[in-house]
């Protein structure tokens, strides 16, 4: 589980952006399509034979049917982003028209359903005494590997790994009355290994949906914004109250694209189509993880609806934070027979189990607020990262979406 990995100093992170690397990745699927260089203003895009506005559920778009092509992103066949490491071989999917909602779900939508039915998200439920008695054998081995690692370090390794000592210790005694997030939070100094997701995330047990942060921090002065937190079925619980189910990954990727054939970002082929320095999305700007300069006008998660739709209506299908999908995960999921059917769900979980394996891996599009143009490039439509059910965090929420149930294709 996730909570493992954030002990396990040596573990690529996978819950968040991480540094670009990796060999090429080839396409199978044969010519990858040229892309749709057309323009299409926001919103603009609909269904034909669409079911009436009277019967368009509130807050939702309906998205047509028809064949698109999903996969990863121009430019990134070469593997220079992380999140696009999965995302291959480009394919050729047919789906029936569905619906999806505008909007991630905020906080306010969110309290509406927990005050209705009582629901208690994973995050502040306590952790059961195997589950903190596997942290704490996780948490002693990786200290011994940091302590290792500090005899044969340089002076400027020492200070960062001082810093992820601190932290993993202070996670191991923490007494889990509830099992809690994983927040980011920014490095005390340098980074001195890639890999080591304790520089940034630390587990806080008090973190929710209703403190995104822990202490101090909470949902009501940020009604509008997504909430987050959540795990695959707390979003779920979510969808079934509200009559509407997460969308599958194609589904996602399809609304996401917004009817532009492989174009590197929702909105189009350009970063700023609007002019230098207008952000189309809310992502990291400046030095990764250190500091966010924030030229978005947000460090952390901002109102749903703050910046420009895509050409099929949808905010935030970039950035902000990573969605939860109705798929489980898999490496090479775009490769597996499913992906080439109509309406493909992903891989059965009988596939993407592995041995001695608890807790399975679900996906989660779109990227975060932590996404960087420069380190990770989650924010495009093609980017994937695998989810750990186990692993709420601060950057990480959904949108739901419907059978659309009276259009013709």
């Amino acid at each position: 589980m996730r909570f493992l990995m954030f002990f396990l100093t040596t573990t690529a992170l996978s819950c968040g952006c991480s540094q670009n690397s990796g060999k090429d990745n080839v396409s199978t699927s044969g010519v990858v399509p040229k892309a749709d260089t057309s323009l299409v203003e926001p919103g603009t895009l609909h269904a034909e034979n669409a079911e009436s506005e009277s019967e368009r559920p509130p807050g939702m778009v309906l998205i047509p049917a028809g064949k698109f092509h999903m996969g990863g992103d121009a430019g990134e066949m070469g593997g220079n982003s992380h999140s696009h490491q999965t995302s291959y071989p480009i394919h050729e999917v047919m789906l029936d028209a569905f619906w999806i909602d505008a909007t991630e779900v905020t906080n306010r939508d969110f309290a509406k359903f927990v005050e209705a039915t009582g629901y208690v998200t994973f995050a502040e439920k306590p952790l059961s005494k195997k589950t903190r008695d596997e942290l704490k054998l996780a948490a002693a081995y990786n200290l011994r590997q940091l302590k290792q690692e500090l005899l044969h370090c340089s002076p400027d390794q020492k200070k960062a790994i001082e810093a992820t000592i601190e932290r993993v210790e202070n996670a191991s005694k923490l007494s889990q009355a509830t099992a809690g997030a994983i927040v980011f939070s920014k490095p005390k100094s340098e980074l001195y290994n890639s890999t080591d997701i304790n520089q940034w995330w630390r587990l806080e047990p008090t973190a929710n949906w209703r403190m995104p942060e822990g202490p101090g921090t909470s949902w009501k002065d940020r009604m509008d914004h997504p909430v987050v937190n959540v795990t695959y079925e707390d979003a779920q619980a979510y969808a079934k109250w509200a009559g509407k189910r997460l969308p599958t990954e194609a589904e996602w990727e399809k609304a996401a694209r917004g009817g532009l054939d492989r174009l590197p970002y929702a909105w189009g082929r350009e970063m700023f189509p609007e002019g230098k320095d207008i952000w189309m999305a809310n992502i990291w700007q400046g030095e990764w993880p250190h500091n966010n300069i924030a030229s978005d006008g947000y460090v952390m998660t901002s109102p749903v609806k703050t910046f420009p739709p895509n050409p099929f209506g949808l905010y935030d299908i970039a950035g902000n934070v990573w969605e939860i999908v109705s798929d489980y995960y898999h490496p090479q999921a775009y490769a597996m027979k499913s992906a080439g059917t109509r309406n493909p769900k992903g891989p059965s979980r009988q596939q993407v189990a592995q041995p001695g394996q608890r807790v399975i891996l679900r996906v989660t599009r779109g990227g975060s607020f932590l996404c960087s143009d420069v380190w990770c490039k989650g924010y495009q439509p093609g980017a994937r990262q695998p989810f750990d059910n186990e692993s709420p965090s601060n950057h990480t929420g959904f949108r739901c979406a419907m059978d659309a149930i009276n259009v013709v294709d």
